[in-house]
């Protein structure tokens, strides 16, 4: 994760002690003007207070206590920030019995993962404060361990480095699940947005079940709703693994067979996801990774960075005693598949995926029409190792053969939806999916979002 991050600099103690004093007056102003008063702080040990991830802790606090107090109905009159040297305060004035404003408070420490770090005083009156011993609670628990925090901080229990160093855990903890959610959300976008796109020749999509017999879309739907947790998971897992790319394989692959085991229960044994959740899985743990980094996230810099995580994967085809599909093909012909794609880096999404993307979308055509742009593209240009095994050598030449063909002679959305249907009728006969150039249709599709979504997140992050 980005050191700089938590580095920040050192007021010296006159300004902290006067910054507590500023906040005293200003509550005293604040409580004048009647109603409840909540102040959120950060608790902050240390010399260092104001570092990038602790501002965005602190503000972290700041949403999560609007969100807290507003379910449970207490309208707000006033709010505002006040960046010191000594920390972010917010300040909010609400209606609503102040024992009961103390209540909806505390149970974001428990709700909440940086609830321990956060201070949300309610005052009233003339300054008077609501004590947790007030409503039953006990004293705050030590970040370290299970006695109380006062006990611990009055004995100097744990050194202070120690103490900031757990503080720092827990926020980057936070963070890493909040880039888990926004990647894990891009993955399974990618997903329904494969399978809706319609029309796909001899897949599933929105009109029929193209050569497959034993899915529908409702199958693909049902896996990708519970595929969501494992794609957040390998993102998260790029925040926090320190090692090189190549171990970070080892960490995320026990998450992918636990994934296969959840798509073959929601599916009831189908396979429909197997290569996206090899795929998106090491795509999420690389853009995890960029993201814990400040890093820029282009398509180069991903599928570079992707490149480097898979390609250990290569050895499961030199492996004795495993009859896998791939590992066949690999031995017959020397085509390694999506273990061959990610190792490289995704050279067909490279090459044909993103670049087909943006120039349909830049002709104006639908997302609809620019995803089918994207799939004939990829059927024309990779070696399904789904087409091999269904229709052999002869199999995938015809499919790239008919999709070069319409690639070339459709310039028009309309045009090729309708020359996509046709090829639907001949591969569904024919009993040939190009189920693998679907797969590499959801990683454009995942790059896509994550790459244009990254500034939205940036900024609601705001790191």
């Amino acid at each position: 994760m980005n050191k700089a991050w938590t580095e920040g600099p050192h007021p010296a103690l006159e300004q902290v002690l006067e910054c507590r004093e500023e906040r005293a007056h200003r509550q005293q102003e604040w409580l004048k003007k009647g109603s409840t008063l909540v102040v959120l702080t950060l608790n902050m040990p240390g010399p260092c207070k104001r570092f990038p991830l602790g501002d965005w802790s602190a503000r972290q606090g700041a949403k999560a206590l609007r969100r807290q107090l507003a379910g449970w109905g207490f309208p707000f009159l006033e709010e505002k920030e006040y960046a010191t040297p000594a920390g972010i305060e917010y300040f909010l004035r609400v209606e609503g019995q102040p024992r009961q404003v103390k209540e909806a408070t505390l149970l974001l420490e428990e709700q909440e993962p940086l609830g321990r770090l956060w201070d949300a005083d309610v005052l009233y009156g003339t300054g008077e404060k609501v004590s947790r011993r007030e409503l039953g609670k006990e004293e705050r628990q030590c970040l370290l361990c299970p006695r109380p925090g006062a006990e611990c901080g009055r004995s100097r229990a744990h050194g202070l480095d120690q103490v900031v160093e757990e503080v720092h855990r827990r926020m980057k903890q936070a963070l890493a699940w909040e880039i888990g959610a926004f990647c894990g959300a891009c993955a399974q976008r990618a997903l329904l947005h494969e399978v809706c796109c319609t029309p796909k020749p001899g897949l599933v999509d929105g009109q029929n079940n193209g050569a497959h017999r034993d899915m529908d879309r409702f199958t693909f739907l049902d896996s990708a709703a519970v595929l969501g947790d494992y794609f957040a998971a390998c993102a998260r897992k790029g925040v926090l693994f320190q090692g090189s790319p190549e171990e970070l394989l080892w960490r995320i692959r026990p998450l992918g067979l636990r994934a296969e085991e959840q798509m073959a229960q929601a599916t009831k044994g189908v396979n429909t996801h197997k290569g996206a959740i090899f795929s998106l899985g090491i795509l999420c743990a690389g853009a995890g990774r960029l993201l814990a980094e400040g890093a820029a996230i282009d398509e180069e810099t991903l599928f570079s960075l992707a490149g480097q995580i898979a390609s250990p994967a290569l050895n499961d085809l030199e492996k004795q005693g495993e009859d896998t599909a791939g590992r066949r093909f690999y031995q017959k012909s020397g085509v390694l598949g999506v273990r061959g794609q990610a190792a490289q880096g995704f050279p067909q999404v490279r090459q044909w995926g993103l670049p087909q993307l943006n120039k349909a979308l830049s002709r104006g055509y639908s997302w609809n029409g620019a995803c089918a742009q994207v799939l004939c593209a990829l059927m024309a240009h990779t070696e399904d190792t789904n087409l091999l095994h269904r229709g052999g050598e002869e199999g995938l030449h015809l499919v790239q053969k008919q999709a070069a063909a319409l690639l070339e002679q459709c310039q028009e959305e309309q045009a090729l939806e309708e020359g996509l249907s046709r090829l639907d009728s001949l591969f569904t006969e024919k009993n040939l999916s190009p189920g693998g150039s679907a797969d590499l249709l959801a990683v454009t599709l995942f790059v896509y979002f994550v790459i244009t979504g990254r500034e939205g997140f940036d900024n609601a992050l705001g790191l």
